[in-house]
């Protein structure tokens, strides 16, 4: 516990000297990370979904979100939601630690890892990701307004359970970490003399055993457990991914001009 408050006040007390050695804000490499999330590809077909009023607020005015649910085409598997948050130039405001939101919202952790997958992305490159199981009550609005949980059959509370999967996107490297993440916007400050867009990229579906565990019905959907939906999650990320990832060091962005960033000429 002591090294890990050591290696935080370290991290903190060079940000501040980074801020004072590079008053004005330098310039930003663009993510690897294309904006668009693709309507259609393979079996996949999205819906797309916008970030909530409470989300927004929080977050810096140039923090763009792109958002897609995608179904599968025979309706065996479970959906999946693509979201991601591109970060402006105040990084301290365009995107955070991804567990602050979420407890917020309610949702109660039940585990947390991190993974390194292989054989998703080309070339033979490894996808750093955190993997976050928590579930939440199943709320609904009664005749009056008011949210009041849903009660099964057998009495008992329905809980909404996910798998949440993030990870963060650079300019050159891919990292799973918040402060793995800061560290790399120093380092970049400091010796390279610019930022880069960091893609907060969340990929997240329900766990669809423990609503049959729950007694409550999944319709047509697979019977999932963890480790299934893990592995329904990564081979939706090899079939994604590829499709809008650059290779590492390129990427394009419109919203990054010459004039506005000596770093991009």
């Amino acid at each position: 516990m002591r090294n890990r408050v050591i290696v935080l006040l370290g991290t903190v007390v060079l940000f501040v000297v980074a801020v004072l050695w590079l008053p004005n804000v330098p310039g930003m490499k663009p993510s690897r990370l294309a904006k668009d999330l693709p309507k259609a590809f393979n079996d996949w077909t999205g819906t797309p979904r916008e970030p909530g009023e409470k989300e927004r607020s929080i977050l810096a005015q140039d923090t763009e979100f792109e958002r897609m649910q995608y179904s599968h085409r025979d309706g065996f598997l479970p959906p999946v939601e693509a979201s991601i948050v591109f970060s402006g130039k105040n990084l301290s405001q365009s995107i955070h630690r991804p567990e602050v939101c979420m407890r917020a919202q309610g949702w109660q952790f039940v585990s947390e890892s991190y993974h390194n997958w292989k054989g998703v992305l080309p070339d033979g490159e490894v996808l750093p990701i955190k993997e976050i199981i928590c579930r939440q009550p199943h709320l609904f609005k009664d005749e009056e307004g008011l949210l009041k949980p849903t009660i099964l059959d057998n009495g008992e509370k329905l809980f909404i359970w996910m798998a949440f999967y993030y990870t963060f996107i650079g300019h050159e490297r891919i990292v799973a970490g918040h402060y793995e993440r800061t560290g790399e916007d120093i380092k970049d400050r400091l010796f390279k003399g610019h930022d880069q867009r960091w893609a907060y990229a969340t990929f997240s579906s329900i766990i669809s055993k423990k609503y049959v565990e729950q007694g409550a019905s999944t319709g047509s959907l697979a019977i999932l457990d963890e480790e299934g939906t893990r592995s329904h999650m990564s081979s939706f990320l090899k079939e994604l991914l590829p499709r809008i990832l650059a290779a590492p060091g390129e990427g394009s962005d419109d919203s990054i001009t010459t004039k506005d960033n000596p770093a991009h000429e």
